[in-house]
């Protein structure tokens, strides 16, 4: 037999191995592929506030001995409502997600990856969204097992997941154990997480913990209650003034949704206690003692058609002197409270917003809005909303002043289904800016001007 007839023979064994196990594979396991993608252009007269200023996730904000820890504060939040250039930008994220289930049903894999929000033109080494492209840009989001337990029921899941604790507190990704089981209508979960902890990097001894438990009942068709608990050990940080510090934070919540005839509404309670403790004698330790509340009210004037009304109180820190941490602090959100400073529009998708949390700082947040939405018809969906925005406590930052105010902000969101998959939006929103806003402006002489944005986008989802 010819050299070339035995490396042909051993390439055609090769292929049939390697088809009979995909083959295999393929009964034993169902594979699924999702994705999204949004593609965002738009204009606004003040670009600096498209940047992420304030992320909840690396934060933990509160005052002490007159100053304020910002760690992990972006661009920062003294300069978001400061007056700069108009701007036209382009906006490209995109999400991938593989699940791997057996034929059983018994076990599942998911691994997800992203590519964040890139400015078109971007030519940031990370990134590189210029004339060539060739960023490195993709980022794992999702990346755990999901396993059936037997005898006792229910199902484990193990490594990268998403949180889904509550809109307010947590809803993203963090790597750990959870366990989740239903019975009837109560729906229940227990978990570990770890956190952000560098311990863990240099001698995996790290101690940055989260103990989660959650249960949501459904008492009627029409009612739903749910609780959850949450325990944080944060070990030891530093914060931004540079002082060693420690926190242990717990969360209790109560939460209501109904929908009733033309009816329906929700609500959410959270209590935030704990303690911060310095390693520096001089400084006093703090007390944390915060509040949430938030509570929706609506009518549904037609099968198309619903008004409601939306109240939020997120408590905040009236005095950074003394020795209580009174301001509300999330572990890790994205919350939808209008277009211009929160992450509810295309834009916010795509990662452009002022806060990603339910505050301004350590000062908490109010909204009164009134809300409306219009399923036109099967194509064409509209929404509006009005809304007033202060801080629950004084601003502060414009010297010897303080004031509360943002200012009155109205929203439309605009979406027409191309198809199952594909839907385009259109946003817009404007801000009459209050005096509070002034504080936000410390480049321009704590000077706000009304603000606002407008982009048009495509989601593909499949």
């Amino acid at each position: 037999m010819g050299e070339k007839m035995k490396k042909g023979c051993f390439n055609l064994i090769l292929a049939a191995i390697l088809s009979l196990a995909i083959a295999g594979t393929s009964y034993a396991f169902k594979f699924d592929f999702h994705g999204k993608m949004w593609q965002t252009v738009g204009v606004t007269d003040n670009y600096g506030a498209m940047a992420p200023s304030q992320k909840s996730g690396p934060t933990d904000y509160f005052s002490y001995n007159g100053g304020l820890n910002t760690k992990g504060m972006k661009s920062g939040m003294y300069n978001a409502m400061s007056e700069n250039d108009d701007a036209i930008f382009g906006l490209t994220k995109a999400r991938l997600r593989f699940e791997g289930t057996t034929d059983d049903g018994l076990a599942k894999i998911v691994y997800g990856l992203e590519v964040g929000t890139i400015n078109w033109g971007d030519t940031n080494a990370d990134k590189k969204f210029g004339l060539s492209g060739d960023g490195v840009n993709q980022e794992t989001r999702f990346a755990y097992a999901e396993v059936v337990m037997p005898v006792i029921g229910g199902k484990v899941r193990a490594g990268l997941q998403p949180t889904k604790i509550n809109h307010w507190v947590w809803t993203e990704t963090a790597a750990g154990l959870t366990y989740h089981r239903s019975f009837g209508g109560l729906k229940t979960m227990a978990g570990w997480y770890r956190g952000e902890d560098n311990e863990t990097t240099s001698n995996i001894e790290g101690d940055n913990d989260y103990f989660v438990i959650k249960a949501d009942n459904k008492l009627n068709p029409n009612t739903t209650m749910g609780f959850f608990g949450i325990y944080t050990d944060l070990d030891k940080d530093e914060t931004s003034l540079g002082d060693e510090y420690d926190g242990e934070y717990y969360y209790l919540g109560l939460t209501g949704k109904y929908n009733k005839g033309s009816l329906f509404g929700d609500f959410d309670f959270i209590y935030q206690g704990g303690d911060i403790d310095f390693d520096a004698p001089a400084i006093d330790d703090l007390d944390r003692s915060a509040w949430l509340g938030n509570l929706t009210v609506g009518f549904k004037v037609s099968d198309d058609f619903k008004i409601s009304g939306n109240i939020l109180y997120v408590s905040g820190d009236d005095d950074p002197n003394d020795d209580d941490a009174e301001n509300f602090d999330a572990i890790d959100v994205d919350v939808f409270i209008g277009t211009i400073f929160f992450k509810d529009s295309v834009m916010a998708d795509c990662d452009r917003f002022i806060s990603d949390a339910p505050y301004i700082m350590d000062k908490g947040l109010i909204n009164y809005a009134i809300q409306g939405e219009y399923q036109i018809n099967g194509k064409n969906y509209l929404r509006t909303a009005v809304r007033y925005l202060m801080t629950a406590e004084d601003l502060e930052l414009k010297p010897n002043e303080s004031d509360d105010d943002l200012g009155y902000e109205f929203d439309l969101w605009y979406t027409y289904k191309l198809n199952k998959h594909v839907d385009l939006k259109i946003d817009a929103a404007y801000l009459i800016a209050g005096d509070g806003a002034d504080h936000l402006a410390a480049s321009d002489n704590y000077d706000s001007d009304d603000l606002y944005k407008l982009a048009a986008g495509i989601k593909i989802s499949f």
